[in-house]
């Protein structure tokens, strides 16, 4: 009898001592929670007991904590985009806006002779043009990211179509002093798309190889991808981690007037379709790839 009340009592202390353990390991969880809340901190919660469920539920958490945190880190990272991006769009519309007040207010003078107010005229008009361009581009990219474009998929000749997209730049390219080098195969290549949209992305592309290019332009078309490659005239500002990154421009100034809107227009459009976008840099080459198999 001495015995089973000793056995019991030992087993009694055991248990409230197991019990005491792991209040005292879910107090100190709770601590941990309290701390994590308070400061902007990578810290995890840990346990002492080796309690199945204490280990599961503080593993639980963790995942929680780590979701939340990606969560926070991205937030961050969208909220400074789009701070960066207002302020870029402001400079954008402000300085040729401020430019066009600046050039009326000289024709409204009355003061300047024929020559000087067409002069004067045929500026207001190509700031004008350029704000055009700049809201479309923002009008695009948000209807875009609504999924609101909507695509016609037909079977297109493709070779065709980019024949006659370069045929569109042919001047400018020459103007640029753009050394060009087309590679297509023998045999035509088609695939099911959405005609305009091709056209844009082409366009795009081709814009950016002469913004950003030098000398050099390579069209390779394959049975299952198109490569747009040139040189780059600033290596030293490329970042092709953030090429598609909205808002993203390598020209700091912003004296370009882009908005860094075209890469993520063009990678959106081609993902809306199927097809995949990739950009890679081999010493000065740049090239964009898109994935047509």
């Amino acid at each position: 009898m001495v015995i089973g009340i000793i056995i019991l009592g030992i087993g009694l202390i055991g248990s409230l001592g197991y019990i005491f353990f792991m209040l005292r390991d879910l107090k100190q969880i709770n601590q941990q929670l309290d701390l994590i809340k308070e400061s902007d901190n990578n810290i995890r919660l840990t346990t002492m007991t080796f309690n199945k469920e204490i280990v599961t539920l503080t593993s639980a958490m963790n995942e929680v904590l780590n979701k939340q945190r990606d969560l926070l880190i991205a937030n961050k990272r969208t909220n400074r985009e789009i701070k960066q991006g207002l302020t870029n769009i402001s400079h954008d519309l402000r300085t040729p806006l401020t430019s066009v007040i600046g050039y009326v207010q000289m024709l409204q003078a009355g003061e300047l002779d024929e020559e000087k107010e067409a002069e004067y005229l045929a500026i207001i008009e190509n700031r004008l043009l350029s704000l055009t361009g700049l809201m479309k581009e923002l009008f695009d990219y948000t209807k875009i990211m609504e999924g609101k474009v909507k695509v016609n998929l037909q079977k297109i000749n493709l070779s065709n179509l980019l024949r006659d997209q370069l045929m569109i730049f042919y001047d400018q390219l020459t103007e640029g002093n753009f050394q060009v080098d087309i590679n297509f195969p023998e045999a035509d290549i088609f695939i099911v798309s959405d005609v305009a949209i091709m056209e844009r992305v082409f366009q795009n592309l081709i814009g950016n190889v002469l913004a950003h290019g030098k000398a050099y332009f390579e069209l390779e078309l394959a049975s299952d991808k198109i490569t747009f490659a040139n040189r780059v005239a600033n290596l030293k500002d490329l970042n092709t981690e953030r090429l598609f990154e909205r808002f993203y421009t390598t020209d700091a100034s912003r004296s370009s007037k882009r908005t860094g809107l075209g890469l993520p227009i063009t990678q959106k459009l081609l993902e809306q379709m199927g097809y995949n976008l990739k950009v890679n840099l081999n010493g000065e080459q740049l090239s964009f790839v898109i994935d047509i198999h």
